[in-house]
């Protein structure tokens, strides 16, 4: 009967003063905040498209399976925490370390798939809002779609078979298991954990890059162009969250590194990464709905400002004989043209008084938004409100 000896190196005075460090509320906190963060925003970019009156494409559905993938990636590194990852090396036990493993190749396959659905559900968005008539624009696309699914298929199955049988790759590091396992590890772990990284960060930059030429010959107002400027921004923050992932990974590979304090690192940027990266492939969708709320509020306060002005210059309506209470009425209408669909709806109200000199105050407010297709994903939203006085009626 075989037996298994643990020997434990001696610890240095600084390690035995870190023995009690522990990193598992940041991971907490990380993982809490973009579960939350990417729930609201798929959740505002489902209501965007119902209250817009659009169906659910592509692009649509991606974006939920990734939401669904983030989620179980954080929920797996909360449960990395009870094994020791997120303290240091010499402070966890020996015996668990087979456990973390185990969970670390489950994330990196959750890692590939949820990136794999970011990338279509921005992929399958540009696919509906940009002209494919441009011969160079749609073969860039096709190529860089050829290159996601690729780098999926490839990340994905080098991860799963790197040793066979696959749970080899943690099983040799149990040392309760009696007699030892058989199996063989191809690819050591640490190369084709940075080639992956490296490539997924290449295929963030290709797609964030891709349209900006096709901005330029895009009109927009001020307004939509910073608005597009802040998903591009997001963009790039999810692309750096990426770079400092693999920075992290190569701290993790190092000579005598402190593995399970830096995998900490790892988990957090990762979820930073697909986190940013979802809430970006969101923002276009609800960036309209979140500019039309703002809208309305920014009309309401207009509003009560100009009546309080009404009533300072023409005092406080009666409801006898010679005066007319307020009246409000809230009207909606639809244009259709051979150009497209107009819909506007509008806030009308009236104070009517009949005091001397009688008059009509007339505070209305527009929202026309404009559409050329029926899958509408145009930033174009526009607000009138106007405020008249006419003559005595």
């Amino acid at each position: 009967m075989s037996t298994f000896t643990m020997v434990t190196p001696k610890l240095t005075p600084g390690q035995i003063s870190r023995m009690d460090e522990d990193r598992s509320v940041s991971v907490i906190a990380v993982g809490t905040l973009f579960i939350v963060l990417c729930t609201v925003a798929i959740g505002l970019r489902f209501y965007a498209r119902y209250n817009r009156r659009l169906g659910i494409e592509l692009d649509d559905w991606s974006a939920l399976a990734a939401l669904l993938f983030v989620i179980l990636y954080c929920v797996s590194c909360v449960i990395a925490l009870p094994f020791g990852m997120g303290k240091h090396v010499w402070a966890v036990d020996p015996t668990r370390i087979w456990r973390i493993l185990q969970i670390g190749l489950f994330n990196a396959l959750i890692y590939f798939t949820t990136h794999f659905f970011i990338k279509l559900s921005i992929l399958a968005f540009y696919k509906r809002i940009f002209t494919l008539r441009i011969l160079w624009f749609r073969w860039c696309l096709i190529a860089i779609a050829i290159y996601n699914g690729g780098w999926f298929i490839s990340s994905f199955f080098a991860a799963l078979f790197q040793c066979y049988p696959p749970q080899y790759f943690w099983e040799q590091q149990n040392p309760a298991l009696a007699p030892p396992p058989a199996g063989t590890c191809g690819a050591h772990n640490a190369p084709l954990v940075i080639s992956t990284s490296a490539l997924n960060t290449f295929g963030d930059i290709l797609i964030f890059a891709l349209p900006l030429a096709m901005l330029s010959k895009i009109q927009l107002n001020r307004a939509n162009k910073l608005s597009l400027l802040g998903v591009f921004a997001t963009g790039a923050f999810a692309i750096i969250a990426g770079i400092i992932r693999l920075t992290s990974t190569l701290s993790a590979v190092g000579l005598g590194a402190d593995v399970t304090w830096i995998t900490a690192d790892i988990y957090m940027w990762t979820a930073v990464e697909g986190g940013v990266g979802l809430i970006c492939a969101c923002m276009p969708t609800i960036g309209p709905l979140l500019g039309l709320a703002g809208k309305k509020i920014s009309g309401h306060v207009m509003e009560h400002t100009t009546r309080s002005q009404a009533h300072k210059v023409h005092g406080t309506p009666r409801s006898d004989a010679g005066s007319w209470n307020a009246k409000s009425m809230v009207r909606k209408s639809t244009v259709l043209s051979s150009s497209g669909s107009y819909s506007a709806s509008s806030d009308e109200n009236l104070e009517l008084k009949m005091q001397s000199p009688r008059s009509i105050i007339r505070t209305d407010e527009f929202s026309v938004g404009r559409s050329s297709r029926k899958d509408d994903t145009s930033f174009e939203t526009d607000v009138i409100i106007g405020t008249a006085i006419t003559s005595p009626v």
